[in-house]
């Protein structure tokens, strides 16, 4: 990769999400609710559990309705489960489901070839 090419990586690198967020249905939610999945993957890769507070804590996801909200409708799309928290009979956990593992898989490969070169 040349100089010139370094300077033009954000660009293309933001093209290639583009792409693959229309191609895997992404493109379709809310910037709010393409955080919010962000946030829940994030957490995952850190093998770290998230409860729906914690997600309505999150970093400027909007109030608490918005928030819940945009996690129903994650859930309804297939982009998210939720579940029982076994330490809190009270609390929900939130995780990503195959489809969106899928989705952010095919963008980290991406990313991957465009390192490589």
């Amino acid at each position: 990769m040349t100089l010139v090419d370094k300077k033009q990586l954000i660009f293309h690198i933001n093209g290639l999400v583009r792409t693959i967020e229309t191609a895997s249905g992404l493109a379709e939610l809310s910037p709010t609710a393409r955080s919010i999945l962000s946030f829940i993957g994030e957490a995952e890769s850190e093998n770290r559990a998230l409860n729906v507070s914690d997600v309505v804590k999150g970093p400027g996801f909007g109030t608490a309705p918005t928030v819940y909200a945009r996690l129903a409708e994650l859930e309804k799309a297939d982009w998210i489960k939720s579940v029982q928290d076994p330490r809190d009979g009270r609390a929900k956990q939130v995780s990503l489901t195959a489809r969106a593992r899928r989705a952010f898989a095919k963008m980290s490969a991406e990313a991957q070839k465009i390192i490589a070169t």
